[in-house]
C-alpha cells in the first residue's frame, strides 16, 4: 500500500512538472501570434486609411456648403454682384470677413482637412506662398499687413468690374440659366483657382507652372470639392475642372476633354487612372 501511494505522488509530481513547463508560450508560437498579428493589420490598415481619407473628405464638404452660403449671402446683399478680387488689396477670405466673424478665430472654415498646415511657416520678405495637395497657400493682405492660409480659391472670373471697357469674359453678376457648371470656389493651391485661361494640367504632384490649373490638385483621390453659382456644392473630378464654364467665352469641349478629343495618354501619368469627362 505504501508503495502504490508513493507511485502516485511520483505521478502527480511528474504532471504537475509537465502542466509547469506548458503553462508558456514556446517561441515558434509567439512568432506565429506576432504573424497573424501583422497580417490582420495588414488587411485594416488601408481600410483605416479609407475612413480618414472619407472623413476629411466630408470635412472638406462642410467648409464648402458653408462657403456656398456665404457667397450667396453676399450676391443677395449686393444685386447678385461679386466682389472685385483683383481690385481689393486683401485676399478673397478677408473681404467677406463681414459675413464669417465666428469662424476665424478657429480658421477650420480656411482650409481642407487634408490640407491644414501652410506650405511654410513664415513668408519673410514675400507677400505669398503657393500651397500642395497637403497643405495650404498664405498670402499677405496689403492693408492690414494680416497674413491668410487657406487651401480653397476663388474663381477671379467671379467678380464684379466697373466700367464699359471690362473683359466680356468677366461674370459681372450671378448667371441665371446654367449656373450649375460654373464654379465660385474650389480646392486650390493658390487663392485663385483659375488664371487668365483654363490652362494645362501640371505635368507632376505639386508641380504647378504659370500655365498650369492651379485647382486640379489630387486632395480627395482624383476629386476636388466645389460650389457652383446655384450655390451647390459638389466633388469634382480632376479631368471634369476642363468641362466647366469658368468664364462667359470658356469652351467647355476644349483639347483636355473627351469632346474636345484627349486621348488617356495625353494626361500626365499620375492622372490617367482618374475618371475621364
Amino acid at each position: 500500500m505504501i508503495n502504490l501511494r508513493f507511485c502516485n505522488q511520483i505521478r502527480l509530481s511528474d504532471r504537475a512538472q509537465r502542466m509547469s513547463r506548458r503553462s508558456g508560450f514556446t517561441l515558434i508560437e509567439l512568432l506565429v501570434v506576432i504573424a497573424i498579428i501583422a497580417l490582420l493589420l495588414a488587411i485594416l490598415m488601408p481600410a483605416l486609411q479609407r475612413v480618414k481619407e472619407q472623413a476629411r473628405t466630408i470635412g472638406c464638404q462642410a467648409n464648402i456648403k458653408q462657403w456656398a452660403l456665404i457667397f450667396s449671402m453676399y450676391a443677395g446683399d449686393n444685386d447678385q454682384k461679386f466682389p472685385g478680387w483683383l481690385d481689393s488689396p486683401d485676399p478673397w477670405p478677408e473681404q467677406l470677413k463681414e459675413l464669417w466673424p465666428h469662424h476665424r478665430d478657429t480658421n477650420d472654415l480656411f482650409t481642407c482637412p487634408t490640407a491644414r498646415k501652410p506650405a511654410v511657416a513664415s513668408l519673410g520678405s514675400s507677400n505669398w506662398h503657393l500651397g500642395g495637395t497637403h497643405s495650404a497657400w498664405s498670402l499677405r493682405s496689403n492693408s492690414a499687413c494680416v497674413r491668410v492660409d487657406c487651401s480653397y480659391g476663388v474663381n477671379v472670373w467671379a467678380q464684379s468690374v466697373p466700367g464699359p471697357d471690362a473683359d466680356a469674359r468677366y461674370w459681372q453678376t450671378v448667371p441665371g440659366k446654367g449656373a450649375g457648371n460654373v464654379p465660385m470656389l474650389t480646392d486650390s493651391v493658390f487663392w485663385w483657382a483659375c488664371r487668365e485661361s483654363v490652362g494645362e494640367p501640371p505635368q507632376f504632384p505639386d508641380n504647378w507652372t504659370v500655365g498650369s490649373l492651379p485647382c486640379c490638385v489630387n486632395r480627395h483621390n482624383g476629386f476636388v470639392t466645389g460650389v457652383f453659382m446655384d450655390w451647390s456644392s459638389r466633388r469634382i473630378g480632376l479631368k471634369e475642372l476642363w468641362t466647366l464654364k469658368w468664364y462667359r467665352e470658356c469652351n467647355t469641349t476644349g483639347p483636355w476633354t473627351k469632346a474636345g478629343g484627349v486621348q488617356p495618354g495625353h494626361w500626365p501619368e499620375w492622372m490617367r487612372s482618374f475618371k475621364d469627362y
